[in-house]
């Protein structure tokens, strides 16, 4: 177990063995998570994003679904805006 002591302005110095082996460099973002045993501290480096890999599934139909909600969307202002829908 490694100790760290909190400064004045809020820093702490987190032990070079973790940031080493956690891959926590300069300049990463860290997520500070409350758990019922107390705080989690994670690096939002590539292994904290590639852990979200497939967590949505969806149909395959992504680019089908934008287009139908955008043209929605388009409907929804030009009626607010009174403008008549042109034919094609």
């Amino acid at each position: 177990m490694e100790t760290s002591i909190l400064t004045s302005k809020g820093q702490l110095l987190i032990p070079k063995r973790l940031r080493t082996k956690y891959g926590i460099n300069s300049g990463v973002k860290i997520v500070f998570e409350e758990t019922e045993k107390g705080v989690l501290i994670t690096p939002m480096n590539e292994k904290y994003f590639k852990s979200f890999a497939g967590i949505l599934k969806g149909d395959g139909h992504l680019r089908e679904d934008m287009k139908h909600m955008k043209d929605e969307e388009k409907k929804l202002e030009d009626k607010k805006l009174n403008i008549k829908p042109v034919k094609k």
